[in-house]
């Protein structure tokens, strides 16, 4: 039995505990987690250092529940999320080779080319424009300016083009920062000499590419502008190229003086759209591969990761990186599922949770077993419409985390415990009907899929 097992039935156990009050389920129980720590260990998790303490009371409870639903006798330990995040940190740093870390700085920039970018319709104009100017850097296109919210692959595309011209063009010396470390930069050298001002202007000069990430963050600094603005100069009336990067267009940047404005319009400025789901798929897939995740995801769990929890690269990777350590606490797992990720991934907030709501569950729920969305929330008691009632239940139960009060308010006004006796009873019809459990499956696939 893997731990998303034990800890289903561990929570629907303790929600019908008499002895826990639903308050205390609802606020510590509902959100914990278990892990497996070695052949016969797991570890409870619980949010916070304040849950655990109130959750002391029912470790002995609590343990003997996971006792009884492996039926054999294993160690329980308990602990909270911020100090289990730091044990594995711990781990990680112990079992890591020493070279790894002497290297881990030069990987991560390495990591970054134009053969490893993802391309897709919301960034192929922008990848075209930095590969064709890293070619024949100073000729096109200059400044080469970027634009795009975060976490969209901006800094990605200024790293390859950092790498491929320091590979191509041996002879040409690149400058990349940060907005923010040339601002701390230049900050300090203004409270030093002007001959030391004048020195540090010349430094990046002898650059012959400059690429700066994120300059919005040198707004609103009218000195810092200043030697900005003599750099940028520089570099134009040298023929040598510039690239940037920023959260929003040059004419929609406040902050910097209107001749700076028109000097990042003086070359190419072009965006970078919002992930699409196509790209998104391709992205996860790939980090999939880079992660070197030995179960298989399913095209469906996929699915689900790209339409709900890839608002940006960042998000994907964390949360591929969520998928692997899963799969290395479950190595038994060869294959993950929608069903797997979904539970997974409950805890998470996302910015299109909006599209899964009960309105829907009950839609695809009601259409499968052709009767009205009224039907199910309504009294009548023959066998199609009250199996249809339960499964909506239960899904939403399984897909929305709801408590049992506000799922019977949302099914027609009922009692929580007419809740819980439905999701008991889906539970054990799931384990004895093979043909139901496939009806479920394929529902809950739609639900989150469509």
């Amino acid at each position: 039995m893997n731990v998303n097992d034990i800890l289903k039935e561990l929570k629907l156990s303790l929600m019908v505990n008499k002895n826990i009050d639903e308050s205390v389920y609802n606020d510590y129980i509902k959100t914990i987690n278990i892990y497996k720590k070695g052949f016969n260990d797991y570890i409870v998790v619980v949010k916070s250092q304040f849950g655990l303490l109130a959750i002391k009371q029912f470790r002995q409870t609590i343990e003997k529940e996971i006792k009884n639903i492996l039926k054999e006798d294993v160690n329980v330990s308990f602990t909270y999320e911020q100090e289990y995040k730091k044990q594995l940190e711990k781990t990680e740093i112990i079992n890591k080779d020493h070279s790894d870390i002497i290297n881990k700085k030069a990987k991560k920039i390495n990591e970054n080319t134009f053969e490893n970018f993802v391309i897709g319709s919301s960034n192929e104009q922008a990848f075209i424009a930095v590969q064709t100017v890293s070619k024949n850097p100073g000729v096109t296109y200059n400044p080469l300016f970027i634009y795009g919210e975060s976490g969209m692959g901006k800094t990605h595309l200024l790293k390859a083009a950092k790498n491929y011209i320091e590979t191509n063009f041996s002879d040409l010396k690149v400058g990349y920062m940060s907005g923010d470390e040339f601002a701390r930069k230049a900050v300090d050298i203004l409270q030093k000499t002007h001959k030391e001002i004048e020195q540090f202007k010349n430094e990046i000069s002898q650059n012959d590419v400059l690429i700066i990430d994120d300059v919005q963050f040198l707004s609103y600094k009218e000195k810092t502008n200043e030697i900005f603005f003599t750099i940028f100069n520089n570099f134009i009336e040298n023929d040598k190229q510039l690239f940037f990067s920023s959260d929003k267009s040059p004419e929609l940047l406040n902050g910097f003086d209107n001749r700076l404005i028109t000097r990042f319009n003086m070359g190419l400025s072009i965006a970078i759209q919002k992930l699409d789901n196509k790209t998104a798929t391709a992205i996860i897939k790939k980090e999939i591969k880079n992660q070197n995740i030995k179960a298989e995801v399913t095209s469906e769990a996929i699915n689900f990761i790209s339409n709900y929890y890839s608002d940006d690269v960042r998000k994907i990777k964390g949360s591929v990186s969520r998928l692997n350590f899963w799969s290395q606490q479950n190595p038994e797992e060869k294959i993950i599922t929608i069903e797997i990720v979904s539970d997974l991934f409950r805890d998470i907030p996302t910015s299109k949770l909006g599209i899964l709501n009960v309105k829907k569950i009950k839609e695809v729920v009601s259409e499968k077993y052709g009767i009205s969305v009224n039907a199910i929330d309504g009294k009548a008691r023959s066998k199609s419409i009250v199996t249809a009632r339960h499964i909506a239940m239960y899904l939403t139960k399984e897909i929305l985390n709801h408590t049992l009060a506000q799922i019977g308010e949302e099914f027609g006004g009922r009692d929580h415990t007419t809740v819980i006796n439905a999701e008991r009873k889906i539970e054990s019809m799931l384990k004895k009907d093979k043909q139901l459990k496939k009806t479920v499956d394929i529902l809950k696939n739609k639900i989150l899929t469509k």
